[in-house]
């Protein structure tokens, strides 16, 4: 039984290493392609990026229907059976092709009937091919099988290839369309080679399936759905609202840039969480959730508190001296920014082992009614600009965490039916 579980936590810590290669490598990439973005491109161009990026994050999210966490859990419980991961993986492509053309119709009629996005339509078409092929990519398999190797080298490919290009053909305002050009051509290619290779490694391949089966794995998906989409909708909206209260101007580009900080935020979270869900699933070792959030919040609290300090140096330093005016919509981010990470943990890599996935799914819900309160009370007293909707974000992130904390201690007992856990709270 030690062997086993030390071979559990071993496969744990390799995968958590290898997501941590695939964040800084990535962050990396983006410490060099986003502060030259800013200043090639300028706060005008950059935030149509920034806005196409906002709506691609509902494209996203649609064609994904929560199958990173459903088929995730599903793989890891039949890791060994090959049949069922075969069916598994052919039904989820086939949801993600129909939701991918459902989206992408709404989509490219949303661009043509908006006077703020049909001027620069194919930038927006290209976008949306872009994120359609990174939605088809297998992530989940590689997740629940615990092998995040093959994510981690294609990411890092993909986004050093994308890079690269960037540098070399991107000098001025009028080449923005040139970015998701190169991020098409990047996901197209990982598409094709990470269905040979779960052909020629893991033999999961693609194979007949009854429609019923595919229904079947969409309709255990749409729990997961429902939250990742409300909290979508909180999230990424701000910069759409932007985009129609600030059309043409620097503003939407200020909020594109200072957002990018929270993503960074973001990435250095997710591999933990990503690495833990499937291991917690099996495990429920929630003595090492603990002792994880020990050693991780006192770091994210003084970087917080630096950032308060310096946020116009920091935005300068990053992006440009264009971008001085940023650093006000960093501060009021920066409560959103504190709680990341342990609304991360306590989410699916807790409440979902804990039997709690209802609250963790319906917390993103409460959220956006939330979110949805605070923009319409701006805009019936006449206060809604980019200020109030940070501190609208700021304030409905720290609610979502406060909500999970509740329940989580209010069902502690739960922490207690794991092997290792003991006495936690």
């Amino acid at each position: 039984m030690a062997e086993r579980i030390g071979t559990k936590e071993k496969r744990l810590f390799n995968n958590t290493v290898m997501l941590y290669i695939m964040m800084v490598s990535t962050q990396l990439i983006n410490l060099a392609t986003v502060p030259y973005l800013t200043r090639v491109l300028g706060a005008i161009s950059y935030g149509k990026i920034g806005v196409a990026t906002s709506y691609m994050a509902f494209v996203q999210i649609i064609i994904d229907l929560g199958f990173i966490l459903s088929a995730t859990r599903k793989v890891a419980e039949h890791r060994n059976d090959k049949n069922y991961l075969s069916e598994l993986f052919t039904s989820v492509t086939i949801a993600k092709c129909g939701l991918a053309f459902f989206v992408s119709i709404i989509f490219i009629a949303h661009v043509k009937v908006s006077s703020n996005l049909r001027d620069d339509y194919l930038f927006y078409v290209l976008y949306l091919a872009s994120f359609v092929f990174n939605g088809l990519l297998p992530d989940f398999m590689y997740r629940g099988l615990e092998n995040m190797k093959a994510i981690t080298y294609r990411t890092v490919a993909i986004r050093s290839f994308s890079a690269a290009l960037i540098f070399l053909f991107v000098h001025n305002s009028n080449d923005y369309c040139l970015v998701p050009i190169f991020n098409l051509f990047g996901n197209f290619i990982a598409v094709i080679v990470m269905y040979i290779h779960m052909k020629s490694k893991y033999h999961i391949y693609f194979c007949k399936v009854r429609f019923a089966a595919v229904l079947s794995h969409v309709k255990d998906s749409l729990q997961f759905f429902a939250s990742r989409i409300s909290g979508t909708v909180y999230q990424s909206s701000n910069t759409i609202i932007l985009s129609y209260l600030y059309n043409g101007t620097a503003i939407i580009g200020f909020y594109a840039a200072a957002i990018k900080i929270v993503a960074l935020v973001k990435s250095g979270s997710s591999p933990i969480a990503d690495s833990l869900f499937p291991y917690m699933v099996q495990n429920k070792n929630f003595k090492l959730i603990k002792k994880i959030l020990l050693i991780v919040m006192p770091i994210i609290i003084i970087a917080v508190v630096i950032c308060a300090i310096f946020a116009n140096q920091i935005c300068v330093f990053l992006f440009g001296a264009e971008y001085y005016e940023a650093g006000l919509i960093l501060f009021l981010l920066l409560p959103y920014i504190l709680v990341i990470f342990p609304t991360y943990i306590l989410a699916f890599p807790v409440m979902v082992p804990m039997g709690l996935a209802k609250y963790a799914n319906f917390s993103n819900v409460f959220g956006l009614g939330l979110q949805f309160i605070l923009i319409i009370t701006f805009v019936l007293t006449g206060k809604l600009n980019v200020y109030t909707l940070c501190i609208a974000t700021s304030t409905t992130e720290v609610a979502v965490f406060a909500y999970r904390l509740y329940y989580v201690l209010k069902y502690r007992e739960r922490l207690s039916s794991g092997p290792y856990s003991k006495n936690l709270i």
